[in-house]
């Protein structure tokens, strides 16, 4: 049975239209994941009395193909919706709209029922027969409303994303920064202050932790670079706004437009729309399930797995004697390969645990 049935012809072009979001996606947080491995905040150590403060002395500028990716990620996410939106009008009314009714159709963004209404009554939209309420059609774009989360408008996806639109398509690009998301002693103590993560970007003379003077403490400092919501100010981790919004747009909001239930296969979100296809079974049949952000999950879980594995079997008697082999043979895993032996190692405890490193270790010696 055919999984895409549900998406009629006239509305075939979203699929592609959500590859390229997905690709502008994956653009924008491999630039911030690079980001955030390049010296993007330095450090100091500031003596005050018999106490030492760790200071931030730089914070990288952000490179600005980062924020305009994000952007245009955004914005591609709302024109898909828009697209839906105009071609399931002009198939509903049997054929293309005057140039005076075209103008008028967009994706309403309403605080109210009673606005919605408005809003498709308002001159010359009321005489888009298709388009008023009581119709199918206005129905879906109802349920898709800000006034349908009665806790909170401004966590609504449609929201939160024609207001970043708005923002960047009218004032400035996306507003990005780096921020601290934790600072973690490798040593743990009583005596060592570490200021809890901030709620703003991080700056210059910024201090995140104190310690007494003549404490030597090795500490990680783990960076994440976040995006600014314009109609609440609050900031939330870049990829994760991008992953949030990519998913209701395609899971949510399109099926509802088209089909009337989200009860449906979702499109695929990855498909190279760099090459031609004949026809759009071919396309959907190279596309790929994982999102830009499950990809970019999957690749730094990777990368933490590689630096992993090595310590933990060095930290076998076995192995502790070939550290280099160890490292090297981590090192070439691939993504898939490197997040399959971290995790075989994880059900594992006490004397079973044992058994498991020194087998992987023998694997790699013999290999």
């Amino acid at each position: 049975m055919d999984r895409y049935a549900w998406l009629p012809d006239h509305q075939l072009h979203a699929a592609y239209s959500l590859a390229h979001a997905d690709s502008l996606i994956e653009q924008a947080g491999h630039l911030a994941l690079d980001h955030t491995r390049r010296d993007t905040v330095t450090l100091d150590h500031v003596v005050e009395g018999d106490m030492v403060s760790t200071t931030v002395t730089s914070v990288a500028p952000l490179p600005q193909a980062l924020v305009r990716l994000a952007s245009d990620a955004l914005n591609q996410l709302r024109s898909t919706l828009e697209h839906v939106l105009y071609a399931e009008i002009e198939h509903r009314a049997g054929g293309p709209l005057s140039s005076e009714h075209a103008r008028t159709v967009e994706m309403p963004c309403t605080p109210s029922a009673n606005d919605l209404q408005k809003w498709a009554e308002k001159r010359p939209r009321r005489d888009i027969a298709v388009l008023q309420p009581g119709t199918a059609l206005y129905r879906r774009i109802a349920d898709l409303q800000p006034f349908q989360r009665r806790d909170s408008q401004d966590v609504h996806p449609l929201k939160i994303l024609v207001a970043h639109t708005n923002h960047s398509k009218h004032r400035t690009p996306s507003l990005a920064a780096t921020f601290v998301a934790a600072v973690q002693p490798d040593q743990p103590s009583d005596d060592i202050q570490v200021t809890p993560p901030l709620d703003r970007p991080i700056k210059v003379g910024d201090v995140l932790a104190i310690q007494p003077v003549g404490r030597v403490v090795e500490a990680s400092l783990w960076p994440k670079i976040a995006i600014q919501r314009p109609h609440t100010d609050t900031w939330h981790i870049l990829i994760h706004e991008l992953r949030d919004l990519e998913s209701w747009v395609r899971r949510s909001a399109l099926p509802l437009l088209i089909a009337g239930s989200t009860d449906v296969s979702p499109l695929p979100p990855h498909l190279d729309i760099t090459i031609g296809y004949a026809d759009f079974r071919t396309a959907i049949g190279a596309a790929g399930t994982a999102s830009a952000a499950d990809r970019l999950e999957m690749l730094l879980g990777a990368e933490m797995a590689r630096e992993a594995l090595p310590g933990i079997l060095l930290m076998h008697s076995h192995g502790s004697p070939h550290g280099q082999a160890l490292a090297a043979w981590a090192a070439a895993l691939s993504d898939d390969e490197a997040l399959q032996r971290h995790e075989s190692l994880r059900g594992f405890q006490g004397h079973d645990l044992d058994t498991a490193v020194r087998a992987m270790i023998d694997e790699v010696l013999n290999a």
